[in-house]
């Protein structure tokens, strides 16, 4: 086998710069938008980056300046010299400090790990009982359980169980309640450990009849414990009220905040939606570094340098636009499609594809399923990613009226049947099947299975309860 170079010649598609940009501007999502902004004005000195809530430098100046002119200076004024003004920072003497800068504290979250080695570190120990609370802690998975038994950690940790045993014991009273435990009935223990509730039927159904509480199973827990009916209902009741996953409830985890892309307002007669502009960055370009640009003293390699930087700058401008402009066009076409959506709610959700709402707004089906991927809205009903006002359609029967149904709809039919079913006897899917043909509305019973499971609703053998 040889080495040999080769000429050879072939054709491919290569997108512009500026295409590519615009492409990658419309993909991201509000939240993605602000870091990719603060990146472009790292790396382009001619770009400037300032929040909607910060005041030009002059009204009505455009994102994109005009060539100064004598008679037109830019403004240069610093950002720094203008918030140092005696007007911006009048303070009203009456105020207490503490209402004035309320709005402005952060508290610092702490996390879970954290608030748990802080714990440790309040208990008074010897070193090596430190050293494996520390180690156990980070075993700990995101439900706060111990992720392996400790034996296995014994082994993988070159110790003995006897010395893991006590120290565990001792994270386990931390909090939050149930902390540590090492599966599901241990945990609802501890936290009746912590309630001082060790004496009650509850922590008894837990540590001797596992398996009948798992089970719902009221006839049986009453013959086994020899309680009444009505004090099983309310000692399982109290389980109820225990948290199954102790640290997700913790504080210092919050959920992360969604920011949606584009607000839905109701007028008096109309629906009406607009950008969530507060939260998107406003790009202008630097007035400085512009008149550089077009001074003839700048010498020739600085003013190729600032020739490319102005060149990408006014490209991100454009491709900003230009996604603002799609989104909002394909949100109005999306708001006015399914004004039955937000009139009733999900449930009547139409049938609409993306090609539809494509061919409505002039836009190629690809750029539409770009512009609102990851994209989410506010509406009366709560925040919505934009996919979900697309809904497939199933087709009926023509004895049923023919025409077809939204994917949506069925699921709210089926959510509907199965929270108002006997809990003893709960649907089948081919019971649900047969209900929902009743209401003109035929599905095959797999079908119904698929969209139960995307609903997370489990199968008629799991919802049963047994008396």
């Amino acid at each position: 086998m040889s080495l040999e170079a080769k000429q050879t010649m072939q054709q491919r598609l290569l997108l512009a710069p500026n295409i590519t940009l615009a492409l990658e501007v419309l993909r991201l999502p509000l939240m993605e938008m602000q870091g990719f902004l603060q990146q472009q004005a790292e790396e382009n000195p001619l770009l400037e980056i300032a929040t909607s809530d910060e005041p030009s430098n002059e009204p009505g100046t455009p994102d994109t300046p005009e060539p100064p002119t004598p008679e037109n200076p830019p403004n240069l004024e610093s950002p720094w010299e203008r918030l140092g003004s005696a007007e911006e920072h009048t303070e009203d003497p009456t105020q207490d400090d503490g209402e004035r800068f309320v709005d402005q504290r952060l508290v610092a979250s702490m996390s879970l790990e954290e608030s748990l080695r802080l714990q440790l570190g309040c208990q008074v120990l010897p070193p090596d009982q430190r050293r494996w609370g520390e180690a156990l802690i980070n075993r700990l998975n995101e439900a706060g359980y111990l992720d392996s038994p400790l034996e296995t950690l014994a082994e993988e940790w070159h110790t003995t169980v006897a010395q893991l045993e006590p120290v565990l014991k001792i994270i386990q009273r931390f909090d939050p309640p149930g902390i540590g435990a090492r599966d599901l009935r241990e945990c609802l223990m501890l936290q009746l450990e912590q309630r001082q509730a060790t004496a009650h039927l509850a922590y008894r159904i837990v540590q001797e009849h596992f398996l009948l509480f798992t089970q719902h199973r009221v006839a049986s827990l009453t013959a086994a414990t020899g309680a009444t009916p009505a004090e099983v209902t309310e000692a399982l009741s109290e389980l109820k009220h225990l948290n199954p996953k102790p640290a997700r409830s913790f504080g210092g985890q919050l959920p992360p905040t969604i920011v949606p892309d584009l607000i839905v307002h109701h007028r008096e007669r109309h629906y009406d939606v607009e950008l969530n502009d507060q939260e998107l960055p406003r790009v202008t370009i630097n007035r400085t570094y512009y008149k550089m640009l077009h001074d003839r003293k700048t010498p020739e390699d600085v003013r190729a340098f600032l020739q490319g930087k102005f060149r990408k700058a006014t490209w991100l401008i454009k491709a900003i636009d230009e996604r603002n402009a799609t989104l909002l066009a394909i949100a109005r076409c999306l708001i006015s499609l399914q004004r039955g959506f937000l009139d009733q709610g999900p449930e009547a959700i139409k049938p609409l594809t993306q090609a539809q709402v494509a061919q409505v707004v002039g836009r190629h089906p690809s750029t539409v399923s770009r512009a609102i991927a990851s994209k989410t809205i506010d509406t009366p009903y709560g925040i919505f990613r934009l996919e979900q006002l697309f809904a497939s359609s199933v087709p009926q029967e023509a004895h049923n009226g023919g025409g077809s149904i939204s994917d949506e709809h069925i699921k709210a039919e089926i959510v509907r049947l199965t929270a108002g079913e006997d809990r003893q006897h709960p649907l089948s899917d081919e019971a649900i099947a047969q209900r929902l043909a009743q209401r003109h509305i035929v599905v095959a019973r797999r079908t119904i299975a698929k969209y139960r499971t995307s609903l997370r609703i489990l199968p008629a053998h799991l919802r049963r309860r047994l008396q």
